[in-house]
């Protein structure tokens, strides 16, 4: 009979689960704006649902005598990651706040970064429960910050044609501001990814 998993690891990867989940509308909401505004609420429920597993996780370590791998380190997944679904929804309440009506192709491909990187957090969290014998898991985890150093990339694009094509005023500062989220929203998928690299490398 197998071994029954260790309810923390259950509870992350259930964070992860949402956090995916979160990242497809994410992603449609970008691509198919401004047609698409009317699914921005849709991103609060994704952030409070987060929030009450992780909130479920912080309880659970309370009352919990023994841990699978350090309670610090399941307490900064946690939050790492519910960092990662307010990022997202601070970026699509904007486009609403701001009154966007075009969105720019730079912040398409954001957050199309975005959901390719916790497809990979997704594969990490999934294999935790292993990571003292998945040689995969931190190649998953690497793959994040290579995302994210793209992203990077794509970023400084951005700005540098925002400022090229726009004489200033609110629409620079607007921009500005949503790459700006759209981009800590990418290192927080890496900050995350880094926790499970952290926990990998003090076991090896």
């Amino acid at each position: 009979m197998p071994k029954k998993e260790d309810i923390f690891f259950t509870m992350l990867k259930q964070v992860a689960a949402q956090l995916l989940d979160a990242s497809v509308e994410y992603a449609s909401i970008m691509r198919e704006y401004p047609e698409s505004i009317t699914r921005i609420p849709r991103m609060k429920v994704h952030e409070t649902t987060t929030d009450e597993l992780v909130a479920d996780i912080h309880k659970q370590l309370y009352t919990s005598f023994i841990t699978p791998i350090e309670r610090e380190d399941i307490s900064d997944l946690a939050l790492r990651m519910d960092d990662v679904v307010d990022l997202m929804e601070v970026v699509c309440m904007r486009l609403d706040l701001f009154g966007i009506e075009q969105m720019r192709p730079e912040a398409v491909e954001m957050a199309e970064l975005t959901h390719r990187a916790l497809i990979e957090l997704c594969e990490v969290v999934n294999r935790l429960p292993r990571y003292k014998k998945d040689d995969t898991i931190m190649s998953h985890a690497i793959a994040i910050s290579r995302i994210e150093d793209g992203a990077d990339r794509v970023y400084q694009n951005a700005l540098r044609r925002l400022f090229s094509e726009e004489d200033g005023g609110k629409e620079i500062v607007t921009w500005l501001r949503i790459f700006d989220r759209m981009e800590n929203c990418l290192n927080a998928c890496d900050k995350a990814a880094g926790v499970v690299r952290s926990v990998v490398m003090k076991s090896a």
